[in-house]
């Protein structure tokens, strides 16, 4: 298994199938969810397919959003990392909520980002959260993103965040 970055406390690594139960009970969370696309947790299904999607882009391209390991226990976190599936880089990441509050999101997000642009050269980068979600707006916030666009989804206003020297425009749709 490739790991991407290391920080004190957080693995970025390549997933692996065992993954699977873990990633699974992340996002059966109800309050994991609450943020994410409809709200609503989602079925097992949707993890077996998220977790074959990485593994093919993994041989594909290297990159995907990345599986998040707590150095101390070797639990999976959740993913950050990158991708594509709405048309441009969409950054974001999904955490179980037992790794909140701590500054593990910000500290992955920081590592995520240095490989994505660094390993990677991934430039044009995005990020989108529900206006409500202050922790997700901080950690962009604090990568250094600034709103570059609104937008809807499931009938919920979107904020769209990116760098300024990538979007010095903002998000033209």
């Amino acid at each position: 298994m490739k790991i991407h970055a290391r920080t004190e406390r957080i693995l970025l690594r390549d997933w692996d199938a065992s993954d699977l139960d873990d990633y699974a009970k992340i996002i059966a969370d109800p309050d994991v969810m609450a943020h994410i696309g409809d709200g609503k947790p989602r079925p097992r299904s949707n993890a077996e397919s998220f977790i074959a999607t990485a593994l093919g882009h993994q041989a594909t391209r290297g990159w995907t959003p990345f599986a998040v390991e707590h150095v101390q226990t070797g639990s999976l976190m959740g993913f950050c990392g990158m991708d594509d599936k709405i048309g441009r880089l969409d950054f974001g990441w999904r955490y179980s909520k037992e790794f909140w509050g701590a500054g593990y999101g910000y500290e992955a997000a920081a590592a995520a980002l240095w490989v994505s642009q660094n390993t990677f050269s991934l430039t044009h980068i995005t990020s989108q959260s529900y206006p409500e979600n202050a922790g997700s707006i901080r950690i962009m916030e604090k990568m250094g993103m600034v709103q570059i666009g609104e937008g809807a989804e499931f009938g919920r206003p979107l904020v769209v965040y990116g760098f300024k020297n990538e979007w010095p425009d903002g998000l033209l749709a």
